[in-house]
């Protein structure tokens, strides 16, 4: 058996990589537009409380948070999109049928 020094896990002595690995970078949180933009949303759908609101982040973007300030830029983003997708939508009846329910002509439509 080897000398316990030689370990790989030994924690006396400093691993190459972790001398080698930058510090990891900050993560952007939501911008005040962002901000702006899905409290607007919210209110057009008609989901005041931050009970709804927490829930449908959640439903929409798979992020659980307890606080505004834990949006990450990226999250907000994703969010404003589906918000701004679900405002289009509202008033459309879905059947529950996507050939039916599409949007845009298919070369078939267009023949």
């Amino acid at each position: 058996m080897s000398d316990a020094s030689d370990s790989l896990f030994d924690l006396s002595q400093p691993d190459v990589d972790d001398r080698a690995t930058p510090p990891p970078a900050a993560v952007p949180m939501m911008s005040a537009d962002q901000r702006t933009k899905i409290r607007a949303l919210f209110g057009e759908l008609g989901i005041t409380t931050a009970r709804e609101q927490f829930g449908v982040v959640k439903e929409l973007t798979g992020t659980t948070i307890t606080s505004v300030a834990d949006l990450t830029a990226a999250t907000a983003h994703r969010l404003v999109e589906r918000l701004a997708a679900r405002v289009r939508d509202v008033g459309k009846t879905r059947t529950g049928n996507s050939w039916d329910d599409r949007e845009e002509d298919t070369w078939i439509d267009r023949l």
